[in-house]
C-alpha cells in the first residue's frame, strides 16, 4: 500500500509541476505580449513623431501622429492574435486544431462581425484618403472636437467639455474637416444707426490694412459688408483667413483692435435701445 500511495503522490506532483510549469509559460507569453505592445508602440512614436519633417519625408506631422496611431492599433491586433496561438498551444492544443480554430474564426468573422470589417475597411480609407488626421478639429454626426486618436476600428474625439467621443469609422458619415490647409477667422460687428455706415466701412477697412503683425494671419482681413439690420445695430462682417488652430486668437486681437480703433474714432457701438409711444386715452365728459 505504502508503494502505491508513492506512486500516486509521485504521478500528484509530476502533474502539479507540469500544470504549474504551463501556467508559468502563459503567464510569460502574456508578460512578453504586453511588453511587446509598449516597446512596438515607443517604437513606431519615435519613428513617425519623433523625427524631424527632413527626416519623415513627405509625412507632415498631422499625417505622422495618424500613422502612428492606426500602425499601433494593427500592431496591437498581430501581437494579440499570435499570444493567443501560443496559449493555445501550451495548453495542449495541435496544430491542426489550431488550424480548425482559424478557420472557425475567420467563418465568425465573415458572418457575425461585418461591422468590425467594415468599420477596419472605413479606418483604412480614412487614413489613405487623408478625410482628418490626429489633432485636427472635425465634426462627425453632429458632435465637433479635436481628433485624438484613429484606430483602424474606431475615432476618438474630445469636445469642447471634454468629453471623449468613440466613434465607429463604419459609422462616421460625413465629416467635416476645419483644419485643411487654413481657417477662417470670422468677425460680425455692430454699429449704431446713428452712425455714417460708409465711414465706419471706410475706417474698418483702413485698419484691416495694418493687422500683418498679428500672429497666425496670413492675408489682410476682407470687410464683407453689411450683413444685417437688426434692432439697435448694423452688423458688418470681417473675415480673416489664418493658420489652422489660431482663428480664437486672431478673432480676439481683431476685435481688441476694432474697439481701439472705434474710440479714436468716435464710432459708437450700439446698446439695447427702445422706443416707446404713449397714448394718452381721451375721456369723454
Amino acid at each position: 500500500m505504502e508503494g502505491i500511495d508513492m506512486i500516486v503522490l509521485e504521478k500528484t506532483l509530476e502533474s502539479a509541476m507540469s500544470l504549474g510549469i504551463k501556467v508559468l509559460q502563459i503567464i510569460l507569453t502574456l508578460v512578453v505580449c504586453f511588453a511587446l505592445i509598449r516597446f512596438s508602440q515607443k517604437a513606431l512614436r519615435k519613428f513617425f513623431i519623433g523625427q524631424t519633417q527632413k527626416e519623415r519625408l513627405a509625412f507632415s506631422e498631422r499625417k505622422a501622429q495618424t500613422l502612428n496611431s492606426i500602425s499601433s492599433s494593427v500592431l496591437k491586433y498581430v501581437i494579440y492574435f499570435i499570444g493567443i496561438l501560443s496559449v493555445l498551444r501550451q495548453l495542449g492544443v495541435s496544430d491542426s486544431s489550431l488550424v480548425v480554430v482559424a478557420s472557425a474564426g475567420s467563418v465568425a468573422v465573415g458572418l457575425g462581425a461585418q461591422s468590425v470589417v467594415g468599420d477596419m475597411l472605413e479606418g483604412f480609407f480614412i487614413l489613405f484618403e487623408d478625410y482628418y488626421a490626429v489633432g485636427d478639429i472635425v465634426t462627425i454626426q453632429g458632435i465637433t472636437g479635436v481628433v485624438e486618436g484613429v484606430a483602424l476600428r474606431s475615432t476618438k474625439i474630445r469636445d469642447v467639455d471634454g468629453r471623449l467621443h468613440i466613434i465607429p469609422n463604419g459609422s462616421v458619415g460625413t465629416v467635416t474637416n476645419m483644419c485643411n490647409e487654413y481657417m477662417n477667422a470670422v468677425l460680425v460687428i455692430g454699429v449704431a444707426y446713428k452712425e455714417n455706415i460708409d465711414h465706419v466701412l471706410v475706417v474698418l477697412q483702413d485698419e484691416m490694412t495694418k493687422t500683418s503683425d498679428i500672429e497666425g494671419i496670413m492675408e489682410a482681413p476682407i470687410v464683407v459688408g453689411v450683413v444685417a439690420l437688426n434692432e439697435s445695430s448694423v452688423d458688418v462682417k470681417i473675415v480673416a483667413k489664418c493658420q489652422v488652430k489660431t482663428n480664437l486668437g486672431v478673432e480676439a486681437e481683431l476685435r481688441r483692435r476694432v474697439k481701439n480703433r472705434f474710440d479714436k474714432e468716435n464710432i459708437e457701438i450700439p446698446f439695447p435701445q427702445r422706443t416707446i409711444h404713449m397714448v394718452q386715452s381721451k375721456t369723454n365728459y
